[in-house]
């Protein structure tokens, strides 16, 4: 049996709970409740009016409970920003209420996406999209982020779908990634039977350098959010969870990673040659933007739809960079979020190499994008 619903509130929109959730057992919890008087809630409920106590309250329930679902109430008076929701920790599932009166409708779809995401009326699907590269030697890690994805989906995302896309692997990088799939239970408690499978694989035939496997899931993948991440287990679900909050809750249409302040285990010349990129690409990037190439990216499916017509595969590599500069000139909302990074050895940047590459693509975005309204 499920626990009670945990409810932090000040009172001050004088919310009529024994009324409102009546079909649920719940607590109303004090401020400086111990962590022990909630730690079996099946959700915490947290209704302060100021937003910066609604994010110390739901930080101090994360910190104990990492996957604690939350769902926050808020109104158009003291409104829930997206600064506010960045700063939330964990990986737990986490809704945005604005309350207005009388909303108990709202309140309880929005408690029952929390409990009941299989049979949720508001599942969106979100694509994980893995670009692969002759990752043979290091499949260990591709293995495991894979895994660690599918434990997110299955415990938080539910409507979700992770796709394993080769970029024209030509050591036995694909017969992994199909032995990983074989292996893998497919199936999702959901209702939505018509989505695909937990994880898929999916072969280009030619290397593209990353840009035709962003372009091949934008294609053929139908979702409603689409996380692009590199598949070598470097970024972590933490930040993958905060990011796909900011851009469900509407305030920003691309949410994008940055490790240069974060990365672990890089060397001193890819930290100059990321430093000198960032300075030459700058005019290129949206306002508060400083960072095109961390692989970690997550869009809606509007962002995508409307940036699609405008990428080029054979920029390679620089399709990060063409990505922000068509979404700059198309006016996409876009948010930069620091992440934590792991750079891990036997990457396939070749830094002097393609730096060069990278001026060259420079030169081709500008003459090729600068019109795109």
């Amino acid at each position: 049996m499920q626990g009670p619903i945990a409810i932090f509130s000040d009172n001050d929109r004088a919310i009529d709970y024994p009324n409102v959730i009546c079909f649920y057992q719940y607590i109303q919890c004090e401020d400086t409740e111990v962590a022990s008087v909630y730690e079996n809630a099946c959700c915490c409920l947290i209704d302060y009016r100021e937003p910066g106590q609604a994010v110390r309250k739901a930080n101090q329930i994360r910190s104990q409970f990492p996957q604690m679902p939350l769902l926050l109430v808020t109104d158009v008076t003291f409104p829930f920003s997206d600064q506010h929701m960045v700063q939330i920790i964990g990986v737990g599932r986490l809704r945005l209420l604005f309350w207005q009166a009388n909303d108990n409708e709202e309140m309880l779809s929005e408690i029952q996406s929390l409990l009941y995401p299989e049979y949720s009326t508001k599942s969106q699907h979100i694509a994980f999209i893995l670009s692969v590269y002759n990752e043979e030697q290091r499949f260990v890690h591709v293995k495991t982020f894979a895994e660690r994805l599918q434990a997110f989906i299955r415990s938080h995302i539910i409507e979700g779908s992770i796709y394993l896309i080769d970029d024209g692997s030509y050591d036995g990088t694909n017969a992994l990634i199909k032995a990983l799939e074989a292996a893998t239970d497919l199936s999702v408690n959901r209702i939505n039977q018509n989505l695909s499978p937990l994880l898929q694989t999916r072969e280009l035939g030619r290397n593209t350098r990353k840009a035709g496997t962003y372009l091949e899931g934008m294609r053929t993948i139908g979702a409603d959010y689409y996380v692009f991440v590199d598949a070598d287990d470097s970024f972590f679900i933490e930040d993958i969870a905060r990011m796909i909050n900011v851009v469900q809750q509407g305030y920003y249409d691309v949410v994008i990673g940055t490790k240069d302040m974060t990365a672990e285990n890089r060397s001193l010349l890819r930290s100059v040659v990321s430093f000198g990129k960032r300075v030459i690409s700058r005019p290129f990037l949206p306002t508060g933007v400083v960072d095109s190439q961390t692989g970690l990216k997550v869009m809606s499916s509007v962002a995508v739809k409307r940036m699609f017509p405008h990428l080029k595969e054979q920029l390679g590599l620089a399709l990060d960079l063409e990505m922000m500069f068509i979404a700059k000139r198309l006016q996409l909302r876009v948010l930069q979020l620091p992440v934590k990074c792991i750079d891990r050895d036997g990457s396939h940047i070749h830094v002097w190499k393609d730096s060069i590459r990278f001026l060259r693509s420079i030169i081709d975005i500008w003459r090729l994008d600068r019109r795109v309204r």
